[in-house]
């Protein structure tokens, strides 16, 4: 076992010999990862508890047994997936309109939205792949919206900030993240990043209550964003929170004596190396790779590079085999 390894981590190796369900393994192995520290001693760790994820991942994805009803599935696109999740009547369906070319039906009345629909949002030269779903609530809330939401890279989190219920909706949303597993009791702790983002401020009741959510959740929460989905406030710096928020790159490839292809990059976690990009291009060339050359923004001349060179956003990368 690792060393260093802190008393959560532990707790959850506890539960997950417990645990009974595919869900409920994949969650609690995502916890472990992101509670576990990153350092050399721990990479093998790391790579046993991804593969554990990726082997549960494909036995859920297996075909349903005859008679058992599987929930819905987004098959995912872009850059990047992020489920606009809260409670019912907060506008994530006039947020997904307002965002991208995607139409949802959009009403008044609570519970309006009964299926995931996806949208893209375009940022600069990629796009991330936005997905409306029902209202997020302990009781009402199907299996299949777990599922969805454990699947995503991402969250937005919309709240009414206009709401008389704002503070018991709020709580019944997190309760239902607890009940499927994405959410740690007690703490605000969640298994996915997670953009919170307060809707409506264009109603008077929001500036009150805009006052009475920073008070009671603004330090569990950290920074949120208010916008008016409805009247495009505040809109235009979701992009670019997203691209933060997963710390992504864009690399840009070039083949030997051509110009770079500049129209379609390579989307990579950070940290990702050299060879992490050779392998999202081909999985073959990793074993082939003799070096790199690179080309950075504030570099004047290309770079000679190997495989564990970090990468930076807008690297463009020549791989020699």
């Amino acid at each position: 076992m690792v060393a260093n390894l802190p008393p959560q981590f532990y707790q959850k190796e506890a539960e997950l010999k417990k645990a009974k369900t595919l869900q409920e393994k994949i969650a609690i192995l995502e916890e472990m990862l992101a509670i576990m520290p990153k350092h050399k001693s721990s990479e093998k760790l790391q790579a046993e508890i991804k593969a554990k994820i990726s082997r549960y991942r494909k036995e859920m994805e297996k075909p349903a047994v005859a008679g058992r009803k599987s929930g819905p599935l987004v098959e995912r696109e872009g850059a990047a997936q992020m489920v606009i999740c809260g409670p019912a009547n907060t506008g994530k369906s006039t947020l997904l309109a307002a965002l991208t070319r995607a139409t949802p039906v959009i009403a008044d009345y609570p519970y309006t939205t009964k299926l995931p629909l996806p949208g893209m949002l375009a940022y600069q030269d990629i796009a991330f792949q936005l997905v409306d779903t029902p209202a997020l609530s302990q009781t009402g809330s199907e299996p299949w919206l777990g599922e969805l939401l454990r699947r995503a890279d991402g969250w937005l989190f919309l709240f009414d900030l206009a709401s008389d219920a704002l503070l018991e909706s709020l709580e019944d949303s997190l309760a239902a993240l607890e009940k499927f597993h994405l959410k740690q009791p007690g703490l605000f702790s969640f298994s996915k990043p997670i953009i919170w983002v307060g809707n409506k401020i264009d109603q008077p009741e929001a500036i009150t209550n805009k006052q009475v959510f920073q008070e009671l959740y603004g330090d569990k929460i950290g920074d949120w964003w208010p916008i008016s989905a409805k009247e495009k406030e505040g809109l235009s710096v979701l992009p670019e929170k997203i691209f933060q928020l997963l710390s992504l790159l864009r690399i840009y490839t070039k083949i030997p004596g051509k110009p770079p292809d500049l129209k379609a990059p390579f989307v990579l976690r950070q940290p990702a190396t050299v060879v992490d990009l050779a392998s999202a291009i081909h999985q073959e060339l990793p074993s082939n790779f003799r070096y790199a050359r690179l080309w950075r923004r504030d570099t004047p001349t290309p770079l000679v590079v190997g495989r564990e060179f970090l990468l930076q956003d807008g690297d463009i990368v020549e791989i020699h085999t």
